[in-house]
C-alpha cells in the first residue's frame, strides 16, 4: 500500500511535528503517533468511517489531531489531504481535493 501526503497535508504534518515539540516536548511522539496511524490505516483503509464521497477521517487518540484521507482501491494506494488539529474548521482542506 502506498501512502502519500498532498503537499499541503505535509506542511500541517510538519508544522503540528514542530508544534508539539516547541510547545511540549513531543515532537518525536507526534511522529511516531502518525507512523501508527499511517500503518493502521494501511493495514484496512476502509475501516474508518467515511465523511463523504470516498474520504474518510482517523481520529487519533493521544494527541487531538484528525487524518483525512482517501482510498483509491485499484491504485493501492492513501492520500492523506489533512492533518487538521480537532478545533480547526472541519471542512477547510475540502478544495485539496482536486490538487
Amino acid at each position: 500500500m502506498t501512502v502519500t501526503f498532498e503537499s499541503a497535508a505535509l506542511r500541517e504534518y510538519q508544522e503540528a511535528t514542530q508544534y508539539s515539540e516547541e510547545r511540549f516536548g513531543l515532537g518525536r511522539d507526534f511522529v511516531a503517533a502518525v507512523q501508527v496511524a499511517l500503518e493502521t490505516i494501511s493495514s484496512d483503509p476502509e475501516r474508518f468511517q467515511p465523511i463523504g464521497h470516498e474520504i474518510r477521517i482517523f481520529r487519533m487518540k493521544r494527541f487531538p489531531y484528525y487524518l483525512f484521507y482517501h482510498f483509491a482501491a485499484a491504485a493501492g494506494s492513501v492520500t492523506i489531504y489533512a492533518v487538521a488539529h480537532h478545533k480547526k474548521q472541519n471542512d477547510y482542506w475540502r478544495g485539496r481535493l482536486g490538487s
